[in-house]
């Protein structure tokens, strides 16, 4: 399997599987009680689905030679940082509500795809 599609068969795959824990992460935030040990436990396997599939990117961007891969590097990591931050915050205490942190991840990753995904996808020559 070429790198160029390794790396559409794994973004679709691990793309699909953040926007399904940020889905049960929306359900848990919306229950008449929310269950805080849940909705970290969510938000924690939301961050390692995160890191690895930034893993997986970042060794495919060094096989082919990517050009922007520290710059796209970057991008993995501020948003790391901004999961990681919250759920600091969150788990702490300091944070009480998860109402918009999804959304919020969810802009920012939808903004990461628009500007750094699309630039890898048109360097290997695949469509996502």
């Amino acid at each position: 399997m070429s790198a160029a599609e390794a790396y559409a068969e794994m973004n679709h795959d691990e793309h699909l599987d953040m926007e399904a824990i940020g889905a049960n992460l929306d359900a848990l935030m919306s229950e008449r009680a929310p269950d805080r040990t849940r909705i970290a436990q969510s938000l924690s396997l939301l961050k390692a689905s995160m890191l690895l599939h930034f893993a997986h990117e970042e060794a495919l961007m060094k096989e082919a030679n990517y050009p922007n891969l520290f710059h796209h590097r970057r991008s993995h990591n501020y948003i790391v940082n901004e999961i990681t931050v919250f759920i600091a915050a969150f788990v702490s205490g300091r944070e009480t509500t998860t109402n918009d942190v999804w959304p919020h991840l969810k802009k920012t990753l939808d903004t990461h795809i628009a500007r750094h995904d699309n630039d890898l996808s048109r360097y290997l020559g695949v469509s996502l």
